[in-house]
């Protein structure tokens, strides 16, 4: 089962979640951000489902890994292109679990810089438009 969310993640929620932070037109964004929001879903379910602290229980497993961009890479996508996709309402179990994940010891001292990481998101998205 690992493997199975490992592959969804980064064969279905990776790419459309980039898709709706890279979009600028405002149909296409539209649309893009509907398919990152329902692949985000089946993530957020799977967490509600067996209500762990993490995806594999109380200790950090391969599906945490994958699912790493939405903890870390996500919000500062969101930040940076002016993005809604990962509230507290829509997905209390992805949020929790983003921020138990972030905030875990061996993860925090290994994360790069964020202001670094938002102003080369920042710059990357003023030049699309």
């Amino acid at each position: 089962m690992a493997r199975f969310w490992a592959k969804f993640i980064d064969e279905k929620c990776i790419p459309t979640v980039v898709k709706a932070a890279w979009t600028i037109q405002n149909e296409e964004r539209e649309k893009a951000i509907q398919e990152a929001t329902e692949a985000l879903q089946f993530i957020e379910n799977e967490l509600k489902r067996y209500n762990h602290k993490f995806f594999g229980g109380d200790t950090i497993g391969l599906v945490d890994i994958a699912a790493s961009f939405i903890a870390y890479w996500l919000p500062l996508l969101e930040e940076a292109a002016d993005l809604t996709l990962l509230t507290v309402d829509k997905f209390p179990n992805l949020h929790k679990w983003s921020q138990e994940f972030t905030n875990h010891p061996v993860v925090k001292d290994n994360l790069p810089p964020r202001n670094g990481l938002l102003g080369f998101y920042k710059a990357r998205y003023a030049a699309l438009k």
